[in-house]
């Protein structure tokens, strides 16, 4: 068998988390970084085992946290008996909505043709605004019963477990767990 160390990546150097807004022909970056965490979803070792030259890349619309995953990779290991390649989409699976798994292309023609991204605002209500180094900001405060809180929750909550030492994400369909306590603040 090949070694292991030639087909085994670090997911934390292969996952690149970024988020991207519309550009003049093609979605820009505004700002790319590699998680702390990666053992909630890939193990203890935080290694990713089967592919060469791997790139995982999990974007978000900065306006509406629209999630893409696009998974790359040079080559992949040829499974030998039960030694085989992770299925990276099917790991992520339980940790990103449905959506993220959508083509590329039909990501990026959503990004570029999202009409409200430069006027979008988080949903609720706006509690207070600031300046700061000649920045304006606004503190919006809503509830998690509401639909559109719940979608940029389950949206982004994947970071969660990729930065915060031992954090889950919170169950939004678990009827016994009441959603009608929790205030959301967007900054």
């Amino acid at each position: 068998m090949a070694d292991q160390v030639d087909w085994s990546s670090s997911a934390n150097e292969a996952l690149h988390i970024s988020f991207v807004q519309a550009g003049q022909e093609t979605p820009v970056k505004l700002s790319t970084f590699h998680p702390k965490f990666t053992y909630p979803i890939f193990g203890e070792e935080e290694c990713i085992f089967g592919y060469q030259g791997l790139n995982i890349n999990l974007r978000f619309a900065a306006h509406d946290l629209l999630p893409n995953l696009a998974v790359t990779y040079d080559k992949k290991f040829k499974t030998v008996q039960d030694t085989k390649a992770l299925d990276i989409e099917e790991t992520l699976s339980a940790w990103i909505p449905e959506v993220s798994f959508e083509a590329t292309s039909d990501f990026n023609h959503k990004l570029q043709s999202a009409t409200d991204a430069k006027n979008w605002r988080p949903p609720g209500t706006l509690i207070e605004t600031y300046t700061r180094r000649g920045r304006a900001f606004e503190i919006w405060c809503a509830e998690l019963t509401d639909p559109a809180v719940r979608q940029l929750i389950d949206r982004i909550q994947v970071l969660v477990s990729l930065f915060i030492e031992g954090g889950t994400p919170i169950p939004l369909d678990d009827q016994d767990w009441s959603l009608a306590r929790w205030q959301v603040f967007f900054v």
